[in-house]
C-alpha cells in the first residue's frame, strides 16, 4: 500500500465509491416514462388519441378490393358535451366514396363502436393489406387525418363487411332460371 493513503482513507474512498454505484443502480432503475405505464393496444387498426375523440382500432373491413366497410370505435373524452362526426373523406386516390348516411353522435365521456352499429361502407381503388388516408371531420372543428389499414374480413372482423355480398352466397340452380323437377313423391297414384 502506498505511504499517502492510510487505511482510513481507503475505507471512505471505498464506502464513498460504493454508496455512489447504489445511489446510481437506485436512480437509473427510477424514472418516467415507463414502457408499462404508456398506452400499448396491441391490433392491426389504426389508433389515434390526440383530441377530444380517440380513434380506435380503426380498419377498413374487406371481402373484396376495392369497396369495405369502416369499423372502429370512437371515444369521446368530453365530460360535458357530445361530439358529433360529420364526415369522413379519402383522399380521392383510394378512398372515393364513404357513406357516412347521417352525422355520428358520440355521447360525452361514452363510445360508439361501429362493429356493433354495421360499419360505414366505402368505395374506391384499395386492395387487402394496403393502408388508405381518411380524414374525419368533427363538429368541434377538429379534423384528423388517419392511415387505416384495409383487412381481411375473417376471424376477429368476420361478417363485418357489410358493403359486398359473400362469396358464399351463389345462386341456387332453381333461381337461375332452370326449370324445377318434380319429386318422386309428387307422382300421381294409379
Amino acid at each position: 500500500m502506498p505511504a499517502s493513503v492510510s487505511p482510513v482513507n481507503l475505507r471512505r474512498t471505498l464506502a464513498l465509491g460504493l454508496a455512489g454505484l447504489a445511489a446510481t443502480a437506485a436512480l437509473t432503475a427510477c424514472g418516467f416514462n415507463y414502457p408499462t405505464d404508456r398506452v400499448n393496444n396491441i391490433s392491426a387498426g389504426a389508433n389515434y388519441r390526440d383530441g377530444t375523440v380517440d380513434i380506435l382500432n380503426a380498419v377498413i373491413v374487406s371481402k373484396e378490393a376495392n369497396s369495405g366497410t369502416f369499423i372502429a370505435t370512437f371515444v369521446n373524452n368530453d365530460n360535458t358535451d357530445t361530439v358529433t362526426l360529420q364526415s369522413i373523406s379519402g383522399d380521392n386516390t383510394e378512398i372515393g366514396h364513404v357513406d357516412l348516411s347521417q352525422p355520428l353522435p358520440v355521447p360525452p365521456n361514452g363510445l360508439v363502436n361501429l362493429a356493433n352499429t354495421g360499419g360505414i361502407p366505402v368505395n374506391g381503388t384499395f386492395e387487402l393489406g394496403q393502408f388508405v388516408t381518411l380524414t374525419f371531420q368533427f363538429d368541434d372543428g377538429s379534423s384528423v387525418p388517419l392511415d387505416v389499414p384495409v383487412v381481411l374480413d375473417a376471424e376477429q372482423w368476420a361478417g363485418l363487411d357489410v358493403s359486398t355480398p359473400s362469396p358464399s352466397t351463389t345462386d341456387s340452380p332453381s333461381a337461375s332460371g332452370s326449370p324445377p323437377t318434380a319429386s318422386p313423391s309428387a307422382s300421381p297414384t294409379g
